[in-house]
């Protein structure tokens, strides 16, 4: 048994995350993102593509990144 909570094992695509942001009623509510469990939360304030190429992603199909 994984010591992972089984969501924070999931990934999205940009696809699956536009789907779920577009079914908030509210579309002028403010992106924030948390890794603590909703301890601490942060504004997300820049979205930035193009990690193919770069070394340290290889590996990873890593091409959208929300910069908080």
């Amino acid at each position: 048994m994984s010591d992972v909570i089984e969501w924070e094992a999931r990934t999205k695509t940009i696809k699956q995350l536009i789907k779920e942001l577009q079914s908030f009623e509210n579309q002028e509510l403010v992106v924030m993102v948390t890794n603590d469990e909703g301890k601490t939360f942060n504004s997300v304030k820049l979205v930035s593509k193009g990690f193919e190429d770069d070394k340290a992603y290889k590996s990873e199909k890593v091409y959208c990144a929300l910069h908080i």
